[in-house]
């Protein structure tokens, strides 16, 4: 269980998240534009 929640928080924090640091961008978006 730990396992997946880890995999789910990974993915949220890279592809849902909005950073500061990247204007509002998650990092997936900062990497591919």
């Amino acid at each position: 269980m730990p396992r997946k929640w880890l995999e789910q928080f990974v993915h949220y924090y890279n592809h849902q998240r909005p950073h500061q640091s990247l204007d509002g961008k998650t990092p997936a978006e900062a990497v591919l534009n």
